[in-house]
């Protein structure tokens, strides 16, 4: 169990005068900190030739921190390799699907499957872990930095040959790749696993098994080139943590996490929702719970502490108030430290716009103030934070074979955001699941958009729902077996008898129809796809009341497994309906605020611009209020 909450800043000392080092320390201690992450990005520096090695700035910036009791994370810089490295060895860049290269020039330019860039990795990770392994306040390393953020595919020479090793491995023979993949249809056969690729521009759609298997495939060498990292690593630490920073696309954090990691971390820019409408920042609850769903505890290893830009953008600098209610409800979903991204702006680089505490000027400001106010009052209440936790009764199953799934066949989109923030607003709280064993510890599990489902999964839901769990299942779920083909029954399929209905007639409506449903005297809108259900031995719950389906059923109730024949964007507080039958909340207190249950406190969180009418004993403040101001925060203890 974590001692104490972490809260910091990433400092880069290669950006810097080395003269400045012990004042910007100096600094960083006064601003509240006992942490700082430092080391990514660095490689050049650390190996300016092969084989000659240098962490002399490095060393002296943990030894400086070390004296003023600031405990250092470490991150591997592998995410930037040096130009004699690509020089050397072309065949380690990354390209893209039309077989563009990636050149030196920026960052994240390797490929996650060379062999030769996976020993240079080993190399600078054994050779930095045994540079520091004395260094008593190196407490953690990050592995790389925020891998798949700008390449999430890859389709170089070496992903071709580990692809064709993965393969190799999942299937045996080349016969039953085909038969998994359905080769036959369109002539797409191969004969050796030699003449499979990963997937090229095509004039027509792709097989969406194959893109599936692709996906897979990016994950498991993403997943491998961490480890590679990890193992290093733990010969020369088995007592500091290893974590890394996502959230991104085509990786499973939950594997990654459960083989490399001692927890993950996410890097929280809320700023990026604000750009879309004020209060918006509210929306980064899904990533966070995402993130805790694969590891709770967590960290945050960059919290946004500025107007964040690159070269051809610009965010909104935030607002007073906005970075301090970032930062609470980064920790509110379970955050355990909190590093903000940067301690000064760059001078000079692509992320001369993203800005810091500080600004290129190293005053203080707006943003430094609330800052400091925020370490003043976790200095006094952050341990409590690690024991005050969330405890959800509401899960939201998710499966990375099914997210593959759905990025090959998209046609019908998702709707599972729409769903957590729909509850989200409800104060129904929920947390992302992905083991089947876990069901039983919610109250109401939600399955959305889960077409890919074998019998393990459909024997654990139907377990779940025996013990009296309420289960809530979407349209199309369990239609397709872990090969995405279609079941050769009626949908849907293995969840059949749970449901206890039938898929009569389904359709994607079209740009001019509107159709709705009619539930628990209330109207909700339809969108993107719906069934017409038949009735086996549940019972009609809800009708559509328009067109062709007029009167016909649409959600099916089988004493408490609800199976929702459509989906529903717009109107996704359908769930949260469904699911306050079974589970407590609390009554909103305004719709900007967002209400976190932590033990026996309640945290709130006003996302909006406005003052809020709310009286109440504040235990952050240690005040009485009126009211919550613009973008403010209360921790409370509910009646």
């Amino acid at each position: 169990m974590q001692k104490h909450f972490l809260l910091g800043c990433c400092y880069y000392p290669e950006h810097w005068e080395r003269a400045s080092m012990r004042q910007d320390m100096e600094r960083i201690k006064g601003l509240g900190f006992n942490v700082v992450r430092m080391g990514e990005f660095s490689w050049s520096m650390y190996e300016k030739e092969e084989g000659k090695y240098d962490f002399s700035l490095l060393r002296e910036a943990v030894e400086t921190a070390e004296a003023l009791s600031i405990n250092v994370i470490l991150g591997t810089p592998t995410a930037a390799p040096p130009k004699w490295l690509i020089d050397k060895h072309p065949e380690v860049l990354t390209q893209n699907e039309n077989g563009v290269t990636m050149h030196h020039g920026a960052r994240q330019h390797h490929n996650h499957t060379s062999e030769i860039y996976l020993s240079y990795c080993a190399k600078i990770t054994e050779e930095m872990a045994k540079a520091f392994c004395d260094c008593k306040n190196v407490i953690g390393w990050q592995i790389d930095n925020e891998i798949n953020c700008h390449r999430p595919e890859s389709r170089s020479d070496a992903d071709d040959k580990a692809y064709r090793k993965w393969l190799e491995k999942k299937y045996g023979d080349i016969e039953s790749l085909n038969r998994s993949w359905g080769n036959r249809f369109w002539s797409l056969e191969y004969n050796d696993f030699s003449q499979v690729e990963c997937p090229k521009p095509c004039p027509a759609y792709k097989n969406p098994a194959a893109l599936t298997d692709y996906y897979l495939f990016l994950s498991d060498a993403a997943v491998n080139y961490a480890a590679v990292q990890a193992k290093m690593i733990r010969q020369y630490y088995p007592d500091a943590f290893i974590t890394h920073n996502g959230y991104f696309n085509n990786l499973d954090y939950q594997k990654l996490t459960r083989e490399c990691l001692d927890f993950l971390s996410y890097d929280s820019y809320p700023a990026f929702q604000e750009k879309k409408g004020k209060g918006l920042g509210r929306n980064q609850a899904y990533k966070l719970s995402r993130t805790r769903g694969c590891s709770d505890p967590f960290m945050i290893m960059e919290q946004q502490a500025g107007p964040g830009g690159q070269l051809s953008y610009q965010l909104p600098t935030p607002l007073p108030g906005q970075i301090r209610l970032w930062t609470y409800q980064s920790i509110g979903h379970g955050a355990t430290g909190v590093i903000y991204f940067r301690y000064r702006t760059a001078l000079f680089g692509a992320e001369q716009l993203w800005y810091g505490i500080f600004d290129h000027d190293e005053e203080e400001n707006e943003r430094s103030r609330e800052i400091r106010q925020v370490a003043e009052e976790l200095s006094r209440l952050g341990d409590l934070f690690l024991q005050e936790r969330l405890h959800n009764q509401v899960g939201i199953y998710q499966d990375y074979h099914n997210q593959c799934a759905d990025q090959a066949e998209s046609f019908a989109g998702n709707d599972q955001w729409e769903i957590f923030m729909a509850l989200n607003r409800r104060n129904l709280q929920a947390d992302f699941v992905y083991d089947p064993s876990e069901f039983e510890k919610y109250k109401v599990m939600i399955l959305p958009h889960i077409t890919v489902a074998d019998e393990t999964l459909v024997r654990a839901v139907e377990d779940y729902a025996k013990k009296g769990g309420v289960v809530i299942l979407s349209a199309r779920s369990g239609v397709k077996d872990r090969n995405v083909q279609y079941y050769p029954v009626t949908p849907p399929c293995g969840f059949r008898k749970l449901a206890g209905c039938r898929v009569d007639w389904f359709t994607m409506p079209g740009d001019q129809e509107k159709q709705q449903i009619r539930c628990m005297n209330k109207t909700y809108r339809v969108d993107g796809y719906y069934e017409r259900l038949g009735l086996e031995n549940g019972e009609c719950f809800a009708s559509y009341t328009e067109g062709y389906c007029q009167g016909k059923p649409a959600i099916v109730k089988n004493g408490n497994v609800y199976y929702v024949g459509f989906y529903c964007r717009q109107d996704a507080h359908l769930y949260a309906d469904l699911a306050a039958q079974y589970v407590k909340t609390r009554d909103p207190i305004d719709q900007d605020v967002e209400q976190l249950a932590l033990g026996s406190h309640l945290l709130l969180l006003n996302h909006s611009d406005r003052e809020i009418p709310y009286a109440c004993y504040d235990h952050i403040t240690q005040s009485e209020l009126n009211a919550l101001p613009p973008y403010g925060v209360a921790l409370v203890k509910p009646e």
